[in-house]
């Protein structure tokens, strides 16, 4: 169904994912609920490695790099950031309608985030965060490209109830290196962000940026100018 790569872009693009602070509350008893319903099992997906500063996913056949100053944190991270007081999680921005967000966190557990990178250490102003993930689109086999990817996302958007300050571009091509994205631009009271996808086989590769500063969309568009697509 097309309308969950929508809803994805939409956390993506819209997503309050950067820092947000978060504040201790007392936790409501849990209410009684029905029997729960079977949930999909997904195929497993090769979570890569990362060796220095250098992210690399045999399976989906792509490396990158980033600059010295990025980190790349453990798995362990978002959980410590946590208890000190940010949360990191990628997650439905308030800005949307309880139906909307329901319809989004029901999304996330689509998607796989393969890979967060930090321009500076979380909390810092001006950041810059990118993050790799990963769509599969065994349920969408009409989407054999990255402007097919983009175009179906736009066509769920127009369908949906956005943030008012929410803007979007057209779909757009950008040639990197040897590899060419198709990509799209977003900006926000939250900032400006950037993304790049290609798509391989039945699977979305997703490289987005979160950024204020132009250098740090040039540092992005560097990190996939100079990786390697044609890893085996």
């Amino acid at each position: 169904m097309m309308r969950s790569i929508g809803i994805l872009l939409a956390v993506l693009l819209i997503g309050t994912s950067a820092i947000a602070q978060t504040k201790p509350r007392s936790q409501a008893p849990a209410a009684k609920s029905a029997i729960p319903k079977a949930v999909p099992v997904k195929d497993p997906i090769d979570r890569g490695a990362v060796s220095g500063r250098t992210y690399t996913d045999h399976s989906l056949g792509f490396e990158v790099t980033f600059p010295n100053e990025w980190l790349i944190p453990g798995d362990d991270f978002e959980d410590e950031m946590k208890k000190a007081g940010f949360d990191l999680s990628l997650k439905a921005p308030t800005t949307v309608g309880p139906q909307t967000r329901t319809r989004i966190d029901r999304a996330l557990k689509k998607v796989d985030v393969l890979l967060t990178a930090y321009r500076s250490m979380p909390g810092s102003a001006d950041n810059a965060i990118a993050r790799i993930s990963v769509e599969d689109l065994s349920s969408n086999p009409q989407i054999k490209d990255a402007v097919d990817y983009f175009d179906a996302m736009r066509m769920q958007f127009k369908a949906m109830t956005l943030p008012a300050d929410f803007k979007y571009s057209e779909t757009q091509a950008e040639q990197l290196g040897r590899k060419q994205f198709g990509f799209i631009d977003s900006s926000s009271k939250a900032g400006k962000k950037r993304l790049y996808a290609t798509v391989r086989g039945r699977y979305a590769i997703l490289f987005t940026l979160s950024y204020t500063s132009d250098d740090d969309l040039h540092t992005m568009r560097k990190v996939l100018s100079e990786g390697n697509f044609a890893i085996k």
